[in-house]
């Protein structure tokens, strides 16, 4: 919109002056149709105490405990909040009513191992990855029923609902169970309800880490793996471009000066499993960020 100059000027004519109004009418109605360029007149919901939906049960993601969140996304987030202004404040989201918890407001932003699909991205916005991982089967460690893929055909399978594993097509004879949330799946495992779950290969090798030392020890199946790559994004209602820029430049920073260490530290067992390789497969490429997020620069 050009600016008017500050000194009066002459009256014009009624029709230049009508011209005028029925114009400015045009723009604020084409305005009214898209997001604000770059942020525009467009009020930051990233400032304060910003409430941030999770899933606080998921060990080396999120894992709430003594009034404490911690795990790999609590550490992103600090991190997010350190650089755009914000104190993150956490608290429980399921799977399945991910979505819904942006589309009511009910969050500003979700961070809960949440893949970007193009399902997803009509109801939310996102940016990231921040996280890649293959999919894969965790079972008991004293367990050799599953080693290749066709020895999942005849297995009880837990996943958990809303979730993209729900989703994938395993082998015929495969009996799938699903639950709300991925700590009951692992209980059921340990217990020996069920013969495996069935999720992303890097959630897994939390539940590794946190059960090495439990009276039933678990273990990532190597090399099987259904259904596509996830790329874990952060999630925020639709129309919000000026916080998703903001996201977008503190996270490709994030990937390239903290992600490291903090997998280090959050998912120990993880960087065991692929001594030398685990950034390869697991760290996303900052330009990535750029490709997948909902506001592209």
């Amino acid at each position: 919109m050009t600016n008017e100059p500050r000194h009066p000027r002459p009256l014009r004519s009624l029709g230049h002056r009508c011209a005028r109004v029925a114009a400015a009418a045009l723009l604020l109605a084409l305005a009214g149709c898209g997001r604000p360029a770059d942020g525009a007149d467009e009020k930051s919901s990233l400032t304060g105490t910003v409430y941030i939906g999770g899933k606080n049960d998921q060990p080396g993601f999120n894992l709430h405990s003594g009034h404490t969140d911690r795990g790999f996304e609590p550490d992103l987030a600090a991190y997010l909040g350190k650089r755009i202004g914000f104190a993150p404040k956490w608290h429980d989201v399921v799977s399945a009513k991910r979505e819904q918890e942006l589309v009511d407001e009910a969050s500003a932003l979700v961070i809960a191992t949440y893949s970007i699909t193009p399902q997803r991205d009509e109801q939310v916005d996102f940016v990231g990855p921040y996280f890649v991982t293959r999919q894969g089967f965790l079972v008991r460690e004293d367990y050799e029923g599953i080693r290749t893929e066709k020895d999942v055909a005849d297995k009880v399978i837990c996943t958990v609902e809303g979730s993209t594993s729900a989703l994938a097509a395993l082998p015929g004879g495969a009996t799938p169970h699903t639950e709300s949330d991925y700590s009951t799946c692992v209980r059921k495992l340990q217990q020996g309800d069920i013969d495996a779950v069935f999720t992303d290969e890097a959630l897994l090798y939390g539940f590794v880490e946190q059960q090495k030392n439990s009276r039933t020890p678990v273990k990532v199946v190597p090399d099987v793996s259904f259904g596509n790559i996830n790329r874990y994004g952060i999630a925020l209602p639709e129309d919000r471009r000026g916080d998703c820029d903001k996201l977008r430049e503190a996270l490709r920073d994030y990937i390239s000066e903290d992600w490291a260490s903090d997998v280090k530290a959050q998912l120990p067992a993880l960087v065991a499993a692929y001594p030398g390789d685990w950034e390869n497969r697991f760290r996303p490429d900052p330009q990535d960020v750029d490709t997948y997020s909902s506001c592209r620069p």
